[in-house]
This record gives structure tokens, sequence and C-alpha cells, in this order.
């Protein structure tokens, strides 16, 4: 039982494993959202990000960097807004 305790305590409390974020991959899906506007709702990444060949567990990476990076304005069920900032100069 101590195992299984200590096991769940570390899944838990340990980050996920995050794929290091590949800089051109990140700067392509800034582009692409630059090009729409400096905005991208759910249904317009459904549509844009797999034709580029971004899947969710990508496009979640880079975007966690770029929350600690502050280029994100907002973030959430609605989609992407950049910073101004990130809008001009990425």
């Amino acid at each position: 039982m101590r195992k299984i305790c200590v096991a769940l305590f570390l899944v838990l409390t340990t980050p996920a494993l995050a794929e290091e974020v590949d800089p051109a991959r990140s700067g392509l899906l800034m582009q692409l959202i630059r090009d729409n506007g400096c905005k991208m709702t759910d249904v317009e990444a459904d549509d844009i990000l797999p034709k580029h060949g971004f899947d969710r567990g990508e496009t979640r990476d880079i975007i966690r960097d770029w929350r600690k990076e502050g280029k994100l304005d907002m973030g959430g069920p609605l989609g992407l807004i950049l910073s101004d900032d990130a809008c001009e100069n990425g």
C-alpha cells in the first residue's frame, strides 16, 4: 500500500513530461496566428493548424512556453490572443 501511495504522490505532484519546443515550429505557429489577425479561436485552430502538421500536444507545449514568456494576452476556451509585443515582434 505504501508503494502505491508514493507512486500516486509522484504522479500527482510531478509536472507532465513535455517535449522541448522546436523554435522553428514555435515561430511558424506565431506567424500563423499573426496572419490570422493576432488571434485564433478554437474553431480556426482546428481548421488551420492540422494543415501545417500541428497536433494538440505540440501546440499545448508551445502555448505553455508563450504564457511563461508573456506572449499571450488571453488564452482559454475562446482561443488565443497574442500580446501587442508578440503580435508586432514575436
